[in-house]
């Protein structure tokens, strides 16, 4: 499990390909995928539980389905030189859904609770085939019903995973396979202008990482093939902030996040609601 800052393991192996003659020493490969496991699970977790507003569905019989892309801006150590990194974008996308189980109490709408999920794959690279798949479970409580003085206000805690997460070939300069797991905790606030709900939230994620990595002999600067294993992980925080635009039972939104530590990402998102 890695330390995160601005960067995946993903990262790692796209900037590792390209160069198949050059050496590769395993104390740069070890410190970029202990830099790049923060933006790993930055795309894992994603901003915004659901790409939107704060506000939850309503209770029992409400449910909301979704889709979002999240890009995500990613600087890592470069394991291909003895100093310096790279910059690169990691893309992931989910369906996402939101069901009501308790409507609240009282005109605040206080204690209202949705079970909300996330199904869907973070791409390594250009292909499609390569990518990993994402999923997350979690549950939304509502602490504030907006109205026509009150903002929504809520607070998500949400459990992702990305598994068989792998890359590479054993003849390429190095080759991965690994696990992510994020812990996510946010609250949120949004309030509804007409069509537009501006929203913001800020969140503290826990990112944990298993990875296998190889270096082959011809690439290695040590005596022969080097294989190893990292398991890390760090905690980060973010805030973000977007808008959702309705346009009768379709609603799309738009976002932009920052982590800390110089992280950032940008997230498009479009929902139904019943």
């Amino acid at each position: 499990m890695t330390r995160l800052r601005n960067a995946a393991l993903l990262g790692v192996i796209l900037v590792t390909a390209p160069l198949r003659a050059q050496e590769v020493s395993e104390a740069r490969v070890r410190d970029a995928i202990a830099d790049g496991a923060g933006g790993l699970g930055q795309a894992v977790a994603g901003g915004s539980p659901l790409t939107g507003p704060a506000g939850t569905t309503g209770g029992l019989g409400h449910l909301r389905l979704g889709a979002a892309a999240t890009f995500t801006s990613i600087e890592i150590e470069d394991p291909r030189r003895s100093a310096g990194t790279v910059d690169f974008v990691l893309p992931s996308g989910a369906l996402t859904a939101a069901l009501g189980i308790l409507g609240g109490a009282g005109v605040t709408g206080f204690g209202s609770l949705d079970v909300i999920g996330r199904l869907g794959t973070v791409l390594p690279r250009e292909e499609i085939e390569d990518s990993a798949p994402l999923l997350a479970l979690g549950a939304r409580i509502g602490i504030l019903q907006g109205g026509a003085l009150l903002p929504d206000v809520s607070v998500t805690l949400e459990r992702a995973w990305v598994t068989d997460l792998t890359y590479g070939e054993d003849d390429d300069e190095v080759s991965f396979s690994g696990e992510v797991r994020v812990l996510s905790a946010r609250a949120d606030v949004s309030k509804s202008f007409l069509l537009a709900t501006p929203y913001a939230g800020v969140g503290l994620d826990r990112s944990e990482i298993e990875a296998d990595y190889q270096i082959p002999e011809e690439r290695s600067t040590g005596p022969g093939e080097i294989r190893g294993r990292i398991d890390e992980s760090g905690t980060h925080a973010r805030a973000y902030a977007g808008v959702e635009i309705a346009l009768a039972l379709l609603a799309l939104s738009v976002e932009l996040g920052t982590v800390d530590g110089g992280g950032s990402f940008a997230a498009l998102g479009a929902r139904l609601g019943f």
